[in-house]
């Protein structure tokens, strides 16, 4: 069994776990390789062969993704349509996706190996764009987002659901999530949690500009169409997906969404319900206090 490692290398705490990992993987005579984007890391020096990230994706039993849901998110759109798994140790502030704890990386190795772990497919969203034949897809596991980051303006979109006019969005932006991200950005807006397991996809507009615009979750056999209406000839609409890729459009430009072909997936633990992970994250039931305040996600 062969493992591939990636971490944020500039989170702290990151190069003492992929090392504790490493002499965990060499106790059980595993094999494992390391992101070569952490080549050059005079830790990791020596620890063991560096392989570029689609070799990672074919070569691997399971990925390894140290870090906080930001790791998560890139590491699991790199790995769509792979049949390797994701296993996240935290060492971020919330940790919604990753989920296992750097202090139990031997007994989670263990449960894995033994076959006692969960492994859960996650749907992917993807944005295209007929009329930017330059503009390349853009893949997200949690959100894709529509807004005019650089101005103060808000924006007007029009969006159909399967050739179904659904209305006019007047708002700061419009957040198109998968049921994983429901519990980030769209949470925030107002939007509601949704199960992982369920099939659908949620638009929930940003501070909109009208009372009667709420969150709608729709199947996620749905193809969504997305026209900006322009209002000054300068202006220019800004895409960005899971937060981390974007591109920025032409008001006439036509943005396609719809469930990605490919999915992710993603290990976890047997004995921790989806619950257990909103109750423990998100403090449900319990009052706020500075010893468990949520912080943000890197």
């Amino acid at each position: 069994m062969k493992f591939g490692i990636i971490g944020n290398i500039n989170k702290g705490g990151t190069l003492p776990a992929i090392l504790k990992l490493i002499e965990s993987l060499r106790q059980r005579n595993l094999d494992w390789v390391l992101h070569d984007r952490m080549k050059g890391l005079p830790a990791l020096d020596s620890a063991g062969m560096f392989v570029p990230r689609e070799e990672m994706r074919e070569s691997c039993d399971a990925i390894v993704a140290f870090g906080g849901d930001g790791t998560m998110l890139s590491t699991g759109r790199m790995l769509a349509g792979s049949k390797a798994p994701l296993i996240g140790f935290n060492l971020g502030n919330l940790g919604f996706m990753a989920e296992f704890s750097v202090d139990a990386i031997d007994e989670t190795l263990d449960e894995f190996i033994g076959g006692s772990c969960l492994i859960v497919e996650r749907s992917l969203l993807e944005a295209t764009f007929p009329k930017e034949t330059g503009k390349e897809p853009l893949i997200a596991l949690n959100d894709i987002v529509i807004d005019k980051r650089e101005t103060r303006l808000m924006v007007n979109l029009d969006v159909t659901v399967n050739e179904d006019f659904l209305g006019r969005y007047t708002a700061d932006g419009l957040i198109v999530a998968t049921p994983t991200g429901s519990t980030a950005y769209a949470l925030s807006v107002g939007g509601p949690v949704i199960v992982p397991g369920a099939e659908v996809i949620l638009l929930a507009p940003i501070a909109p500009h009208m009372l009667t615009a709420r969150p709608v979750v729709i199947p996620d056999s749905s193809t969504i169409e997305i026209i900006p209406v322009k209002s000054t000839e300068k202006e220019s609409v800004h895409i960005i997906a899971d937060g981390q890729n974007h591109h920025y459009l032409e008001p006439s430009s036509n943005i396609t969404i719809a469930r990605h072909r490919q999915t992710v997936r993603l290990v976890k633990r047997a004995s921790r319900t989806y619950f257990d992970v909103l109750r423990a994250k998100l403090l449900w039931g319990q009052r706020p206090s500075p010893e468990n305040r949520v912080g943000v996600t890197d």
